[in-house]
């Protein structure tokens, strides 16, 4: 269980589904709607939440979130579940490099305590925000490879 203050759910939960989705709508080349991403963001962020309120093992939360991703994006948002199932985790371990970047970031090169960056303070949610860009940056360049592609098909 993590005790995760409600505010965390507008400053990283929230944000952090509406990238992940995002992703996926690009990753998969589908149309994006922006109702549906806007919704399933909300929705996504706060069954994020809710996973990591049960009193169950550390990790087991991001199995629960990965399958509700999926269920969202092809329930709600109509994608293929075999696309929405490798791009769901595609972006989840991208989600996590991306953590571990800032981590070393903070602790290696700005020499900062991980009890600070890794706990469910305020300071610790608002400095996850850098790790969301992060990841942003990283699908943007998967997005710029994959169209630079030539296919020989």
């Amino acid at each position: 269980m993590l005790n995760q203050p409600l505010y965390s759910l507008f400053i990283r939960l929230i944000p952090e589904a509406f990238i992940i989705i995002y992703s996926i709508y690009r990753l998969t080349n589908t149309k994006i709607n922006l109702k549906k991403l806007i919704i399933s963001s909300i929705l996504g962020g706060i069954g994020v939440y809710i996973a990591r309120l049960l009193p169950i093992h550390f990790g087991v939360h991001t199995i629960i979130a990965i399958m509700m991703y999926v269920f969202l994006t092809v329930k709600f948002n109509n994608i293929d579940i075999h696309k929405s199932i490798s791009t769901v985790l595609l972006a989840h371990v991208f989600l996590f490099i991306s953590d571990f970047i800032l981590v070393i970031v903070y602790t290696k090169i700005l020499r900062l305590s991980s009890d600070v960056i890794l706990g469910q303070t305020w300071i610790a949610n608002v400095a996850g925000i850098p790790s969301l860009v992060i990841f942003y940056l990283i699908i943007t360049l998967i997005l710029y490879f994959k169209s630079k592609r030539v296919n020989y098909e």
